[in-house]
């Protein structure tokens, strides 16, 4: 498949670790171009469907930089497949920052973009007034842990001490203590949750009880002020609809869609694909015109 893409190295906030990058660049329009920052959600990286996406906006005239965060992908860091809830957010800045300062994107027309867990990321990063992004779009979100069903069983005890030994391990510069990023329904498994194995690729991740405890999305909604567009599936099993569909209530600049298929059926091949698609090109030929 031919490349569509040029290969950046953005700094990071770490010195010597640098956020690996890939470029998409309109044609037949004219710079500044309007950019939207990409990145995915829990245990993936941009190579898991993030291009189609890209290759589409940029067809219709929007640049694109997808990412991965420290620590995992192609970036830089260690511990590798490791979460950090602050450290993922800050490297949005840290891209959003490097394209404010780019002459063939427009520092006014920044569009974010994430994905389930990175939808998440997407709704506290478009609350910030000092980033002032022009427009956001997250796709399933993850919406916060207080809307999602919890249960203390056998298996959440399990995360919970595991999340205490990893944290232990982090502290006394230790391997990490991985558990799988997906699993069948019961198991000990970041998101064991039905069609999650067969949703995401065969990643491994640390991921720390405090993803949970620090990711809350839904801290500062009051805050957004800018068009953001919420899709969410009423078929979801990973991140539910109602709490998306609530979440958008919360934001009276908020755009929702729904869509009729599972968590990552808005990727290309799948059901959802065009749908999700077609909601974000209109979206963005409203708020953030090329």
């Amino acid at each position: 498949m031919k490349k569509t893409y040029k290969f950046l190295a953005i700094p990071s906030l770490t010195p010597g670790w640098e956020i690996d990058a890939w470029s998409f660049m309109p044609k037949g329009t004219t710079a500044p171009h309007p950019v939207i920052v990409m990145a995915n959600g829990l245990g993936c990286n941009k190579r898991l469907g993030l291009a189609a996406y890209a290759e589409e906006f940029a067809a219709a005239g929007y640049a694109c930089l997808a990412f991965d965060y420290r620590r995992w992908g192609t970036s830089d860091g260690t511990r590798r497949n490791s979460v950090y809830v602050d450290e993922q957010q800050d490297d949005y800045r840290s891209v959003i920052k490097y394209a404010r300062l780019q002459p063939q994107y427009d520092p006014q027309r920044v569009v974010i973009w994430g994905f389930s867990f990175a939808g998440g990321h997407v709704l506290t990063l478009a609350s910030d007034p000092a980033l002032n992004v022009a427009a956001s779009m997250a796709q399933n979100p993850y919406c916060g842990r207080a809307l999602l069903p919890f249960q203390y069983n056998r298996r959440y005890i399990t995360l919970f001490v595991l999340g205490l030994l990893d944290l232990l391990a982090d502290f006394l510069r230790l391997p990490p203590v991985y558990i799988p990023t997906t699993g069948p329904p019961g198991t000990v498994a970041a998101v064991a949750a039905p069609g999650a194995v067969a949703g995401f690729a065969s990643i491994a991740a640390s991921v720390f009880f405090r993803a949970a405890l620090h990711h809350e999305p839904r801290k500062a909604l009051h805050l957004i002020r800018r068009p953001i567009l919420l899709i969410g599936a009423r078929g979801d099993r990973i991140c539910p609809l109602a709490p998306i569909a609530e979440t958008s209530r919360a934001v009276p600049t908020a755009e929702l869609v729904e869509l009729t298929g599972d968590h990552f059926d808005i990727f290309k091949g799948n059901a959802d694909w065009e749908h999700a698609l077609a909601a974000q090109l209109a979206f963005l030929r409203t708020h953030v015109p090329v």
